[in-house]
């Protein structure tokens, strides 16, 4: 029986009508061979492999009244007219029309009694290209497998290789029944205990490094993380959304992280704490104190590819207060080596899983008072701003024999936090993906343009070579490889 571990359906719960819990990708590709039919080609591509990737072909069975977390089933009735959509722009197709739909098709949740994906080629973009956007459910899938299921739902050739055949069905994929889901999550409950038991060793090892580190701050105590102070990101959802992108140069961000003895999630978090610096400066709410980010660390073993999410997530001062952006990129460098060291104390402890008899019913309704209530604004901010970094392909994809030129992520704002920053690498490319609250953050083109002056700052403060400043991508200007 597979059910969902404890971190899988916590993206169930926290879902409302005002904080969709999907994650999505737009695919930007220049124009494909002359009489080509796009959306037919892509969905026959795609429908061949679905076998290839288990979350396309699985659903949600609920246990009985909510006792414990779902559990993952075969839908035998694909209803393909679903899951694949096809759109276009209208005239003249430009990048800001279609970040528009794309903040409208982000806003939209999906259909729990469906396999919980969508796909949209969208077609009429300015220079003759199209684009694909990417709908997945984060109960199913994070970054490290979104990733590995990329050059399956794409190609890596023009001329895509023939999928292998499907394994014939399991000889009992019917749902469970009732009393073998209520069997399971017993079962399932005290093994949870007896193996809690048995980790003593190692939790004991993770509490003394804890206690370690408390008797080290005590004596010098720490001040590269304060509180986060309340800003204007820190507020309750609409259910409206806008949406931003631009891409740097991987090639350039490597050389100031090279000249500048840092690491490229520095560089993303300095330049990204240089646009917050500024936007709140124009909209007159930037606080004394430096912003927080919360940013996803992978837990994945090397080669892992498992379709569900092996994630955790550290804090990091973004030093927000510093102007000069050598001295921030320093203030960045020194938190995040601190909350790493904190993370690693703890890692080899982080339960994997948990069942906690009646979370679907308890956790759920704690989302929905979140939001409801308006308890942002009376809360303490925890973190500012989500800023996620995920390795993406180093070699070219293709979809219908045109070339991918693009892959912005559309990541999850939420209560609280309503603006998220996701950088997806693609060949020598940065490709940066911006989501808010659009009551909030109406004007997000004014941060895409602040991160792109930011990046051409820190790289001219490093003393790095002069070289092509990061740009706004525009549809009129891609071409196809």
């Amino acid at each position: 029986m597979d059910r969902l571990s404890a971190l899988d359906a916590s993206f169930l719960y926290g879902e409302t009508p005002e904080s969709p819990m999907h994650v999505a990708g737009l695919a930007i590709f220049g124009p494909a061979p002359a009489d080509t039919d796009i959306f037919a080609m892509f969905r026959d591509h795609l429908k061949s492999r679905l076998h290839l990737v288990p979350f396309f072909e699985r659903k949600l069975a609920l246990a009985p009244i909510q006792l414990d977390h779902p559990v993952w089933v075969h839908d035998d009735n694909l209803d393909l007219d679903y899951h694949f959509r096809h759109t276009s722009l209208p005239k003249p197709g430009t990048q800001e029309q279609l970040e528009t739909l794309v903040a409208r098709l982000h806003m939209i949740l999906l259909d729990r009694a469906r396999p919980l994906w969508q796909y949209y080629v969208i077609e009429g973009l300015e220079a003759g290209g199209f684009a694909v956007y990417i709908k997945m459910h984060h109960a199913g899938i994070d970054g490290g497998a979104g990733m590995a299921a990329l050059p399956i739902i794409f190609s890596p050739s023009p001329e895509p290789e023939r999928a292998p055949l499907p394994s014939p069905p399991a000889k009992d994929s019917r749902a469970p029944e009732i009393f073998e889901l209520i069997s399971d999550s017993y079962a399932k409950f005290f093994n949870q205990q007896r193996a809690f038991y048995e980790s003593w060793p190692d939790l004991a090892k993770a509490i003394a490094k804890v206690g370690q580190r408390a008797t080290q701050d005590l004596a010098n105590p720490p001040r590269m993380l304060p509180l986060a102070p309340k800003t204007l990101f820190n507020v309750s959802l609409s259910s409206q959304r806008s949406f931003g992108t631009c891409t740097l140069s991987l090639r350039d961000a490597k050389a100031v992280a090279k000249l500048t003895k840092s690491k490229i999630n520095d560089v993303v978090m300095t330049i990204s704490a240089g646009a917050l610096r500024r936007y709140l400066e124009l909209r007159k709410g930037l606080p004394d104190g430096p912003l927080i980010a919360a940013v996803p660390v992978s837990l994945r073993k090397a080669g892992n590819a498992d379709m569900n999410n092996q994630v955790t997530a550290m804090l990091c001062n973004l030093a927000t207060d510093i102007a000069d952006p050598i001295r921030r990129l320093e203030a960045i460098v020194a938190s995040s080596t601190d909350s790493k060291k904190r993370l690693e104390d703890i890692r080899d402890v982080i339960p994997a899983d948990l069942t906690w008899l009646g979370a679907p019913i308890i956790i759920t309704g704690m989302a929905r008072l979140m939001g409801q209530a308006k308890l942002a604004e009376q809360l303490p901010a925890i973190v500012n701003v989500l800023i996620s970094n995920v390795p993406g392909p180093k070699e070219p994809l293709y979809c219908a024999g045109a070339r991918m030129l693009n892959y912005f992520p559309v990541s999850i704002p939420s209560n609280g936090s309503v603006l998220n920053i996701t950088v997806q690498s693609y060949q020598d490319n940065l490709d940066f993906g911006l989501i808010a609250c659009r009551a909030a953050v109406p004007d997000i083109e004014k941060l895409v343009e602040f991160l792109i002056d930011e990046f051409d700052r820190l790289r001219r403060a490093a003393g790095g070579p002069e070289q092509a400043k990061a740009r706004k991508i525009e549809i009129r200007e891609a071409k196809s490889a």
